[in-house]
């Protein structure tokens, strides 16, 4: 669940003053577990509210991971880059979603601004104390490593079995199935076709080609190429299960 912030006042604190909040609001909570959404809500004042433009970037691929950020609102693509410039879109993040925080000391992918984004900012080493001394939140981040894990893999086996077609109608579900949407449901693409080219391993040619193809299986419309209304769910569905 996205955190509603009640202030725009947000400003950066230390470790130690994160863990004494931490603390006053376990101690007011009855020392009762807290789980890393409640804790983040009741921090939220001692966050950083930022805000990025569309395709700016939020933090670069090698810089040290300080920080751990919730996404507000917006939508933010994570991506890694050879030596010689070539992008690979490995995930598309959305509001709600925590993004920063990994299991190394740097960061093993550029995070950068889909759309305009608000996000909150933490210092990384408040969440390992924090972590440290709370099952509840450390029970979050391990299921955030493990989602990010889970999803790596299944994007490995889209990447590593699937055509072209059968690449596209994984990601349209990928991105449907978390709103439920249904047959006749509106999809709107933050994204452009060039990031999902890089995302799916496809030319933007390819995209735009295998479009073209389940628009005319009737599984799909085009009204514009920000958005595809989705109108055979079970046909791309069908697609997916053939690899």
């Amino acid at each position: 669940m996205p955190i509603t912030l009640s202030s725009a006042r947000a400003t950066p604190s230390d470790a130690r003053a994160f863990e004494n909040i931490v603390a006053g609001a376990m101690t007011a909570a009855g020392m009762t577990p807290l789980s890393l959404t409640d804790c983040l809500h009741k921090i939220q004042d001692y966050g950083a509210r930022r805000h990025f433009n569309r395709n700016e970037p939020i933090f670069v691929q090698g810089e040290p991971a300080n920080q751990v950020y919730r996404l507000i609102s917006g939508s933010v693509r994570l991506c890694r880059y050879t030596p010689d410039g070539r992008r690979s879109v490995m995930d598309f993040l959305f509001a709600g979603d925590l993004l920063g925080f990994v299991e190394g000391a740097h960061q093993p992918a550029a995070a950068e601004a889909v759309s305009d984004v608000t996000l909150v900012a933490y210092p990384r080493q408040c969440f390992e104390r924090l972590a440290a001394n709370n099952a509840g939140v450390r029970t979050g981040l391990v299921r955030h490593l493990s989602r990010s894990l889970e999803g790596a893999q299944q994007h490995l086996m889209v990447l590593g079995c699937q055509n072209g077609k059968e690449r596209m109608a994984s990601f349209l579900l990928r991105l449907a199935d978390p709103m439920d949407l249904v047959c006749g449901d509106r999809l709107d693409l933050v994204m452009g076709r060039q990031d999902i080219a890089d995302h799916l391993g496809l030319t933007i040619e390819t995209v735009s080609r295998v479009l073209a193809t389940l628009r005319e299986l009737g599984a799909i419309l085009i009204p514009n190429s920000h958005q595809i209304v989705l109108r055979d769910i079970a046909a791309l569905r069908a697609l997916c299960a053939q690899s």
